[in-house]
């Protein structure tokens, strides 16, 4: 419980990590929650799957907490503080998984705020009118918001521990999620059902259509690729040297 106190420590006194990572994610989620409320608030009443649109603008949030993931064991080894880590718990696995507690913790909370923020756009533009009411469905999607970004984030603190190097972790996860991971999808689709993106946080958020797995099928997928990376992210740990 110290590591992890520590961690989340850590996190919260460097605030061009958290913060950084979180004012973003708000830019982002602003500008697309009021072009949902926008195209919507021509209809009276509103439409009926206003709110499930408005909830999964948040979405993006998970794609942040991959890279928050990222920072939060990348940042250790740039600054050169993680030598300091290592000798203060010398047992390096117990030292990343602190670092995995924290990191889906964050992980999650990171989409609180943009969903709080959707929320208050809607409210203040049609809050008012026929049609909008915050639900079981609603309510459903955010919990799934909730654990696709811990997901995320522990993916993130796994190739950020694998590789070691910021930019290199960097590229790797934006290259993957926004060009291979399509590419591979469109030149071989029978890995759709399987790829981490698509399939596994997909899945999690149950945004990827009827073609996409379900929720059942998505949760042990997701695991699998946690524990997977994990488990290289610990024993190319314990390996490296560290000056």
């Amino acid at each position: 419980m110290r590591l992890i106190a520590a961690e989340l420590l850590k996190a919260w006194t460097t605030p061009r990590t958290l913060f950084g990572i979180l004012l973003a994610e708000l830019a982002i989620i602003g500008l697309g929650a009021a072009g949902t409320v926008d195209s919507a608030a021509s209809s009276n009443p509103l439409p009926p799957s206003f709110e499930q649109d408005l909830i999964s603008v948040s979405s993006v949030a998970v794609f942040f907490a991959v890279l928050l993931g990222v920072l939060l064991m990348t940042t250790e080894y740039r600054h050169g503080t993680i030598s300091q880590t290592f000798l203060a718990t010398p047992a390096r696995e117990w030292v990343l998984g602190a670092k995995a507690v924290a990191a889906a913790l964050l992980g999650a909370a990171i989409v609180v705020p943009g969903v709080l923020l959707t929320l208050a756009i809607a409210e203040v533009w049609v809050g008012g009118r026929e049609g909008f009411h915050i639900g079981g469905s609603e309510l459903e999607l955010v919990v799934r918001l909730l654990l696709a970004a811990a997901v995320g984030a522990l993916l993130g603190l796994s190739i950020g521990a694998a590789l070691g190097r910021q930019l290199g972790a960097f590229i790797l996860v934006l290259g993957w999620f926004l060009i291979v991971e399509h590419a591979v999808a469109a030149l071989f689709p029978s890995t759709e059902d399987y790829l981490p993106g698509r399939a596994a946080i997909g899945g999690l958020l149950g945004t990827g259509g009827s073609e996409s797995p379900s929720f059942g099928e998505a949760l042990p997928l997701a695991a699998a690729y946690v524990i997977g990376l994990g488990a290289i992210a610990v024993i190319v740990t314990r390996r490296r040297d560290i000056t």
